[in-house]
């Protein structure tokens, strides 16, 4: 079965943690969006959501050229309702045969903190991979991680399938390192991350949950967020 660009990177983005990574088959250009709810929000380890419920929606478009777009929206529901910013998503794959695809592309985030004792995910990154079946990898490189004064590698691996129609199984792993210094973070110091996820679809209707962790915690709001966790969600395809 093939997935678009457009349907796959609905399924990667945060909003959506469990994944099921396929290579992406021709198909007309498609305008597609969805909504989402999850306990929490978490990017590479990380929640963006200080560890509360997470609101999410997603618009995104991509051609049978090979071209796709994306922007992604989310707000905050734990100590009162509060949009946090958008994630935008521009690329273009490429079948080569028909096990391999390549692609590259930018994202841009520009996510306000959850806490007010953090520094909030607003950065630019550009990204390269290549799916083989349901494996695909990816090398980002952000210039201006997180607070703009650092650069980043980040690695990522990810593998999905169906084990029996309309259930999805799936995993990753990523390591970030920094290639420069910065006031919190060395050069050549490591961050690594892991999931793993599971999903139910009920037509348009997606139901999953995903556990995740990495290393190292964060501090900030007077308490230590670890980066285990189990979270749950659902979100909602039109």
């Amino acid at each position: 079965m093939g997935v678009s660009p457009a349907s796959r990177l609905r399924r990667l983005a945060p909003l959506a943690p469990a994944l099921l990574l396929l290579v992406p088959a021709p198909a007309a250009a498609q305008l597609a969006g969805s909504v989402g709810l999850d306990s929490d929000y978490r990017l590479r380890g990380y929640s963006l959501t200080d560890n509360d419920p997470a609101l999410s929606a997603q618009i995104s478009y991509d051609e049978s050229s090979g071209l796709y777009f994306s922007l992604s929206a989310l707000t905050e529901l734990g100590h009162g309702t509060r949009f946090l910013g958008v994630i935008g998503n521009a690329g273009y794959a490429k079948r080569l045969n028909e096990h391999l695809t390549v692609e590259g592309g930018v994202i841009r985030s520009q996510i306000r903190s959850a806490s007010q004792y953090n520094a909030g995910y607003k950065y630019t990154e550009v990204y390269a991979g290549a799916f083989v079946g349901p494996i695909s990898g990816r090398i980002y490189y952000s210039p201006d991680y997180r607070n703009g004064d650092q650069s980043t590698l980040y690695g990522e691996l990810e593998a999905g399938f169906e084990p029996i129609p309309n259930w999805r199984l799936s995993g990753h792993v990523g390591m970030l390192t920094y290639l420069s210094s910065s006031s919190f973070y060395r050069s050549g110091e490591t961050h690594r991350d892991w999931r793993v996820g599971i999903a139910r679809e009920f037509g348009k209707l997606e139901v999953h949950s995903a556990v995740s962790g990495g290393g190292p915690s964060e501090y900030h709001g007077f308490r230590v967020h670890k980066k285990v966790a189990f979270t749950v969600g659902s979100s909602l395809s039109f």
